[in-house]
């Protein structure tokens, strides 16, 4: 991997940099962070255009073990951390302008949705730090069961009828918002249940992980609040209002991400109630430098879902796959947008449709991207 790629990683850095920055400017400057996500990253990736480069095979053992990738994801971790604390602090002054405290949370409901990316990264990693820091993170935008859901719901049931995250052909994004935060959140209950079950343990007991993924963000928006209220001498009802807003717009942005990823692919059902094993076909895929960067290379996500385990620096772009027109922060809005969103997005999954159910098309793309 180039110099240029791996330091390219860091720029998901300069976002929380904005934030505080924009903050001390005052005025639209507090908006920074969201601009820079929304406008300058989409100008950027069609300027840089897009990377083609996949890692070597000499190189994957060396890269995958590389320390440099992790301590950049844990890095960000205690970011996200640093500004929550941030901006609960500033908002309990109570000093912003309503246009300052609206560019502000913004600016860091954008990096907090790119924070449950990081706990996403880190929830595929056996290593329970790796998994602690990924609920940890989780925690502050209160979104913990995606913990469970994602992993154990999600990745088994992918771009099938019985997946609250794949969107359909002709949904709306919001018809899909409530189909996959709540479904989302019932099908982590369900397996965390039949879990409890297997284990001769209680539903309704401290084992339930579930419960705790409750009680934890409740926990620490009631602590953030006692203590920025204690320290101003009163109580200051801005601050947990502030949270709740980033967090639902955070994993809001999150479930904008999952109907991009997935909108209208299904897999074969080869017998009743049973699909067709996921391949590289099975997920749309952008492949723009830039905005890459930012998101430790999500966008690749058919090779994702084909390779769950596989590292963020590791993941690899397969022309076969289904492309999206551009990075994800332009289709992000464009999914707002129902009409425009069906008219450009129905006619590539015809196309898609027309190649994904082709059984010696499937083989040698399998074949071609083991």
């Amino acid at each position: 991997m180039s110099l240029l790629k791996k330091l390219g990683f860091l720029s998901i850095f300069t976002i929380p940099a904005l934030i505080v920055w924009g903050y001390y400017m005052g005025g639209g400057w507090t908006f920074s962070g969201f601009v820079l996500g929304y406008g300058i990253i989409p100008l950027l990736d069609t300027i840089i255009g897009k990377d083609p480069e996949n890692i070597t095979e000499d190189s994957f053992d060396r890269v995958i073990s590389n320390g440099y990738f992790y301590a950049v994801v844990y890095a960000q971790v205690y970011a996200h951390l640093g500004i929550v604390l941030f901006a609960g602090y500033v908002v309990s002054l109570q000093t912003m302008t309503t246009l300052e405290w609206t560019g502000l949370l913004l600016s860091v409901m954008l990096f907090m949705s790119s924070g449950i990316n990081i706990a996403h990264e880190l929830g595929h990693k056996r290593s329970k730090v790796a998994q602690f820091h990924s609920q940890l993170t989780l925690m502050l935008v209160g979104y913990m069961h995606f913990f469970i859901e994602h992993n154990k719901g999600h990745h088994v049931h992918v771009a099938t009828p019985k997946d609250p995250a794949t969107s359909k052909k002709n949904q709306t994004f919001y018809a899909f918002w409530v189909q996959s935060v709540f479904g989302g959140w019932q099908s982590a209950w369900d397996i965390e249940s039949r879990r409890l079950q297997r284990h001769g343990l209680k539903t309704w007991s401290h084992h339930n992980a579930m419960l705790w993924y409750i009680a934890l963000p409740l926990i620490f928006c009631a602590l953030l609040t006692a203590v920025l209220s204690w320290s101003n001498g009163g109580a200051i009802w801005a601050v947990p209002l502030f949270w709740v807003a980033q967090s639902i717009l955070a994993f809001s942005s999150l479930e904008a991400v999952n109907y991009v990823e997935h909108y209208g692919i299904v897999r074969r059902e080869i017998a009743p109630g049973k699909y067709e094993r996921v391949n590289p076909l099975h997920s749309w895929n952008s492949n723009h430098r830039v905005s890459n960067f930012f998101l430790f290379q999500l966008q690749r996500h058919s090779d994702h879902h084909a390779h769950a385990a596989r590292p963020y620096q590791v993941l690899r772009h397969f022309d076969e796959s289904p492309q999206l027109p551009s990075g994800y922060p332009v289709m992000i809005l464009m999914s707002l947008v129902p009409p425009l969103w069906f008219r450009v997005m129905n006619k590539r999954l015809e196309r898609w449709k027309s190649k994904a159910y082709d059984a010696e098309h499937i083989r040698q793309v399998v074949q071609a991207t083991v």
